[in-house]
C-alpha cells in the first residue's frame, strides 16, 4: 500500500514539475515588451515605397510589322511624421519619372531624331506642421506648404511628327512650379485619413525658363507662358483663395495598399486673367494679317474683348491615386491615376483628322507597372 502511495506521489510530483517547466517554456517563448529609450523610435514614423519598372520589345525580320521599343519608369511615395506632445509635423513625397523609346534606336533617321520621349514626370512634396488643440489629438491648427513640379524638359512633338515644324519646348526643369502656402485646420480622426481646410491660401505659379537676347540685352521666354495663364515676360502669378485637401492611405487588403489625395482650390483674386488660348489665336491672325492689329475686324474685336476673363468661378482640382500590389518581397505591381483640371492651362485636343488645337479640358493620366519594388515602414 505504501509502495503504491509512493509511486502515486512520485507521478504527481513529476506532473507538477513537468507542467511548471512547460509553463516556464511558454513564458520564455512569449514575445516580451521592451522599452527602448530612443527618442527617434518613439517620436518618428515613416512609410514608403520605391519601384522601378522596365519593358522591352525587339523585332527582327518580323513579317507582321511593328516597332522596337524600350520603356522605363521609376515611382516612389513616402511619408515622414514627427509627433511629440502638442507638435505634429507630417511630410509626404510623390514622384514618378519615365519614358519610352521606339523605332530605330541605334541609328536615328531624320524622321525619328528623337526616339526617346518622356511620358510621365511628376514631383510633389507636401509639408504640414501644426499644434494639436484637443485631448484626442484629432484637431490641429496647421501650416501647409506644397510644391508640384517636373524635373526634366517637356516637348510637344505634334508639328515634328506631322513634318510641319520642329518640336516645341513646353516645360523645363522645375518650370512651371506650383507652390501652395496655406494656414488652416487639420482633422485626423484615424491614422490613415485626414482633411485639411484653409480659408486663406496663397497659390503661386512660377516660370524660370528665360534666355538672354544678346542683340538688345532683353530676356525672352523659352516656353510659351500663355499656356499656363501667364503673360510672356512674367516670372510668376499669385492667387489667394480657399483650399481643401483630403488624404487616405491604408492597406485595404493583405499586400494591397491604397493611397489617394484630393485637392481643391477656389480663388478669390483671379478676376482679370489673360486667356492664353485667345492670345494664341490673335497672334496667328496678326501674323497673317498685320492690319488687324490697327484696324481689327468684327471677329478680331470679339476675340480682343475675350482676351481676359474672370477665373473666380472656376475650381482647381488635383486627384492622385496609387494602388500598390505586393507580389513578394521585391516584386510589385502598381496602378496610378491622376485627374487634373486647371482653367488657366491650355491643353492639346486631338481632332479626327490628326491635327490638334489648344483648349481647356480635364487632364487624365494612368499607368500600370510591374517590376522591382520595395516597401518599408
Amino acid at each position: 500500500m505504501k509502495k503504491h502511495l509512493l509511486i502515486a506521489i512520485a507521478i504527481l510530483c513529476s506532473a507538477v514539475v513537468f507542467g511548471q517547466a512547460k509553463t516556464d517554456l511558454k513564458d520564455a517563448l512569449k514575445p516580451q515588451e521592451v522599452t527602448i529609450n530612443d527618442t527617434n523610435t518613439h517620436y518618428w514614423r515613416y512609410t514608403g515605397f520605391f519601384g522601378v519598372n522596365f519593358g522591352q520589345v525587339a523585332l527582327v525580320n518580323w513579317a507582321a510589322g511593328g516597332q522596337n521599343s524600350i520603356s522605363i519608369q521609376a515611382n516612389a511615395n513616402a511619408t515622414l511624421t514627427y509627433e511629440k506632445k502638442h507638435l505634429l509635423w507630417d511630410n509626404q513625397l510623390l514622384f514618378a519619372l519615365g519614358g519610352i523609346a521606339s523605332g530605330r534606336l541605334r541609328q536615328p533617321s531624320a524622321k525619328n531624331a528623337y526616339p526617346f520621349r518622356k511620358n510621365v514626370d511628376m514631383l510633389q512634396i507636401t509639408s504640414r506642421v501644426g499644434y494639436i488643440i484637443d485631448a484626442k489629438k484629432h484637431w490641429t491648427a496647421a501650416f501647409l506648404a506644397d510644391l508640384k513640379t517636373n524635373v526634366m524638359n517637356g516637348w510637344d512633338y505634334t508639328a515634328y511628327d506631322a513634318g510641319t515644324g520642329p518640336r516645341q519646348l513646353t516645360s523645363t526643369s522645375f518650370s512651371p512650379s506650383y507652390v501652395l502656402l496655406s494656414l488652416g485646420i487639420n482633422y485626423k480622426p484615424v491614422s490613415y485619413f485626414s482633411v485639411f481646410l484653409s480659408p486663406v491660401t496663397a497659390k503661386l505659379t512660377i516660370m524660370n525658363a528665360n534666355k538672354l537676347d544678346t542683340a538688345n540685352g532683353t530676356y525672352t521666354s523659352k516656353v510659351d507662358r500663355t499656356r499656363y495663364g501667364l503673360d510672356n515676360g512674367m516670372s510668376y502669378r499669385a492667387s489667394v483663395g480657399a483650399y481643401l485637401r483630403a488624404d487616405f492611405q491604408k492597406d485595404i487588403y493583405k499586400n494591397i495598399n491604397l493611397k489617394t489625395s484630393v485637392e481643391l482650390f477656389q480663388n478669390y483674386t483671379d478676376k482679370h486673367m489673360l486667356d492664353g488660348i485667345v492670345q494664341s489665336e490673335l497672334n496667328t491672325i496678326y501674323a497673317a494679317y498685320p492690319s488687324e492689329q490697327t484696324n481689327p475686324s468684327a471677329a478680331t474685336k470679339n476675340l480682343q474683348n475675350h482676351l481676359y476673363y474672370d477665373n473666380r468661378p472656376n475650381t482647381y482640382v488635383n486627384w492622385n491615386t496609387a494602388i500598390t500590389f505586393k507580389v513578394n518581397k521585391f516584386i510589385t505591381a502598381s496602378l496610378e491615376t491622376q485627374l487634373l483640371y486647371d482653367h488657366t492651362v491650355a491643353v492639346p485636343h486631338l481632332l479626327p483628322d490628326g491635327t490638334t488645337y489648344q483648349g481647356r479640358g480635364t487632364q487624365f493620366r494612368e499607368a500600370f507597372t510591374l517590376g522591382f519594388g520595395y516597401k518599408f515602414k
